[in-house]
């Protein structure tokens, strides 16, 4: 019997031709140029064309006929960024559909994906778990909004919490629009999850396309940062810049300058609550009072409270 010899390659490390064959055709195994290749996952299997080469990729392609169409798997390497649009194809899933990834992290519970697995989703929604203990939602966007989206992320968590006593965080990825694209949204899902752990933003859940100041921040180098700071809240501003009063700020800035609702979430008398921003001007001369010094005032937060980048969350 004639020897065979066997290539195993990764989908990206073929030539682009084969890539362009597999992406345009319903199929897991294909002839071209005197070779046969079977699509198993993200590995491309290939050997000689021959009779016992046919044999020996038949073969493969039963074994591997599990992992091959093992939908999860496909999902799992689209986020990863080897989306297989013949995979996809094999189960009637439609590409060129919206779709938005939502990243959950619970905090060290074995029972967590279980517990998220039943969640009440469409039936065009999907959810995977990763070897890292993240568990990643595929939401079919239809017509839902952002807003949607994250108070729908917002009561998975608070659900989580309240009856599994499960802390859990979630990130929240752009739309996508193809297959290709979902690992762009599973990036930024996980970098908007990072980005609110770092800066402790409020809430579990947190949205990319709401941290833009947050990523603005990160682009500023630590010394220009630091020199821009020590500008403004010198010595005799840091006196006046208690905890208590940097609290008092960050709950007025999560409510949106109101500081009638401020007051109220603080347990304070408005008034209260005018003379420490008075204070806080008089101090570093930023009226919080006014979007500008507000802006200009949340960006120094940002300096000041922001970890190191590269630290893992």
């Amino acid at each position: 019997m004639e020897k065979i010899e066997l290539s195993v390659q990764s989908f990206s490390e073929i030539s682009s031709n084969i890539q362009n064959i597999f992406k345009n055709r319903n199929t897991s195994a294909l002839q071209y140029n005197h070779m046969l290749y079977v699509l198993a996952g993200d590995k491309v299997y290939s050997c000689a064309d021959s009779p016992e080469g046919k044999s020996l990729i038949n073969q493969i392609s039963t074994v591997f006929s599990d992992s091959i169409y093992s939908e999860k798997e496909i999902w799992k390497s689209a986020i990863e960024g080897f989306a297989d649009p013949a995979a996809f194809q094999h189960f009637n899933i439609r590409n060129h559909v919206r779709r938005t990834i939502v990243v959950f992290r619970p905090l060290q519970h074995p029972e967590s994906f279980t517990l998220l697995e039943n969640i009440p989703l469409e039936s065009s929604d999907r959810i995977i778990s990763l070897d890292n203990g993240d568990v990643v939602l595929i939401l079919e966007m239809k017509k839902k909004s952002e807003k949607e989206v994250v108070e729908f992320a917002e009561a998975v968590t608070e659900t989580m919490e309240s009856e599994a006593g499960i802390v859990c965080y979630a990130g929240i990825g752009r739309d996508s629009e193809t297959f290709d694209s979902l690992s762009d949204s599973y990036k930024e899902a996980v970098e908007a999850l990072q980005t609110g752990l770092r800066y402790h933003l409020k809430g579990r859940v947190f949205s990319y396309s709401r941290q833009t100041l947050e990523r603005l921040t990160d682009l500023i180098p630590e010394d220009r940062a630091f020199d821009f700071t020590q500008k403004i809240i010198t010595r005799e501003a840091e006196k006046t810049l208690s905890e208590e009063m940097l609290e008092t700020i960050r709950v007025y800035f999560q409510n949106d300058l109101n500081l009638s609702t401020t007051a109220r979430e603080l347990f304070i008398h408005r008034n209260t609550l005018i003379y420490r921003m008075d204070k806080v001007r008089k101090a570093t001369g930023l009226d919080l009072r006014k979007f500008e010094d507000a802006a200009v005032f949340r960006l120094i937060m940002n300096f000041t409270e922001r970890p190191n980048r590269n630290e893992e969350i």
